[in-house]
């Protein structure tokens, strides 16, 4: 028998004042708040119990140093805002990020797209509307979905990327590089120039010549089925099975689960965002 279990949280987070306080997913500008809310849900086939299911704690969910300063940016310095159909939901490994980490920290300890893991969606469908009665703006709810197949997806930290490509990353061996031409092999791999790539190595296996791990590079002179990185001079081949990690966008937020969590396969689990835009001197209800 399947059963949904849905466990509720809030994130929240607030601007006093001109100044970022951060906390639980929220941001607030002087008397301008943004509210952000979140429940996940897991799907399971469980035999019936009429005792409640054992849950682990809401995480909680935190803008990243980097979206903050964009945000600002944006706000004020009329920077680009990230395109709405680009947002994605994407998971991380057991790894330890937090606010400072970097974009590459984040990248390299994405989940490999493996058992049917693929960054999710996390787009909202329209511009909402004012609530009058509440006091505030509502935008329709964020719903992002993972499932498992062919294996369990194991993550501890789930983050939200804006202006993001839907591919994570791409693999490729010591076979598929050429130090004399700078170009790395590999078939359909669907980059364009300008695209930015973070590379990380499998087990056992050592990054080309020229290629740092940790680093952010840039696609150029790209061809269906292979391409350089600018300014990089490969001087050697490697060895073993590298990932080229799709590095495109900017990280908004991230949450920590208490302890790792394991979607077993054929199970699904997926976040729902709620998020309004309010003046917290004057909103009521909840």
């Amino acid at each position: 028998m399947e059963q949904t279990f849905v466990a509720f949280g809030h994130l929240s987070l607030v601007i006093c004042h001109w100044s970022f306080v951060i906390g639980h997913w929220s941001l607030v500008i002087g008397y301008w708040l943004l509210v952000i809310s979140y429940s996940r849900t897991v799907q399971f086939p469980i035999p019936h119990s009429p005792f409640p299911i054992p849950h682990s704690p809401m995480p909680t969910g935190i803008f990243s140093n980097s979206w903050i300063t964009q945000s600002a940016r944006i706000l004020f310095r009329g920077a680009t805002p990230p395109d709405a159909s680009k947002f994605r939901l994407a998971l991380v490994n057991t790894a330890s990020l937090g606010r400072t980490s970097s974009l590459a920290d984040f990248i390299s300890n994405e989940l490999l797209p493996n058992n049917n893991y693929a960054r999710a969606v996390a787009n909202f469908s329209s511009d909402g509307s004012y609530d009058t009665t509440d006091q505030r703006h509502e935008l329709p709810t964020i719903s992002a979905s993972f499932s498992a197949s062919g294996g369990s997806l194991q993550f501890q930290t789930a983050f939200l990327i804006a202006d993001s490509s839907a591919a994570s990353s791409k693999s490729f061996t010591s076979s598929d590089v050429n130090p004399t031409s700078d170009r790395i092999t590999i078939s359909a791999h669907s980059f364009v120039n300008g695209d930015k790539l973070v590379f990380t190595a499998d087990s056992l296996a050592f990054l080309p010549g020229g290629i740092t791990a940790g680093t952010v590079y840039t696609v150029s002179s790209v061809t269906t089925n292979d391409f350089q990185l600018t300014g990089v001079d490969i001087t050697d081949t490697g060895s073993g099975t590298f990932r080229a990690r799709s590095a495109n966008g900017i990280i908004v937020a991230y949450a920590v689960e208490t302890s790792p969590i394991t979607v077993a396969d054929g199970q699904g689990y997926s976040y729902q965002i709620p998020l309004v835009v309010l003046n917290s001197g004057y909103v009521t209800g909840s």
